[in-house]
């Protein structure tokens, strides 16, 4: 029931940090993937899929991991165990592609929607985090609006 709390409040959210929240953020992003599996195949035409998913999966650690270390660095690391959460909006992105599909809008809007879900759940933004997050979230998208 906690996580389901940080989904919506921000007290809530600031509240965790523990170690666990590293799991929720993977499986939020393996829920991404499982969702958009059809395309996730279109774009891999051709080679191995499990290892290909297994790749993603370490980029997105790493790209985490050092999410955390720059939190780390700048604030201190109870503030960092709490910034894998912000990755749990993104297991909404499913519902919001088929929302968005209802209304004739793009689907790749759906990881518009979740971002800026992540961003509100925040208080206090870190400038040099929100610029890779921002930077990672314009490469995720001009590659998620080729193939959706």
């Amino acid at each position: 029931m906690r996580i389901l709390k940080c989904l919506f409040l921000k007290d809530a959210f600031l509240k965790v940090r523990e170690t666990w929240s590293f799991l929720i953020a993977l499986i939020s992003f393996n829920t991404v993937i499982i969702a958009f599996w059809e395309n996730f195949k279109l774009v891999f035409v051709g080679t191995n899929l499990p290892v290909k998913y297994v790749e993603l999966n370490v980029v997105f650690l790493i790209y985490l991991f050092l999410l955390c270390g720059l939190t780390s660095l700048r604030r201190d690391v109870r503030n960092a165990l709490s910034l894998p959460l912000l990755f749990l909006p993104y297991i909404l992105t499913p519902i919001y592609a088929v929302m968005l599909t209802w209304f004739r809008f793009p689907k790749a809007l759906s990881f518009t929607i979740a971002f800026v879900h992540s961003i509100l759940l925040v208080s206090e933004h870190d400038p040099l985090v929100l610029l890779v997050r921002m930077s990672a979230y314009v490469s995720l998208i001009t590659v998620v609006r080729h193939w959706i």
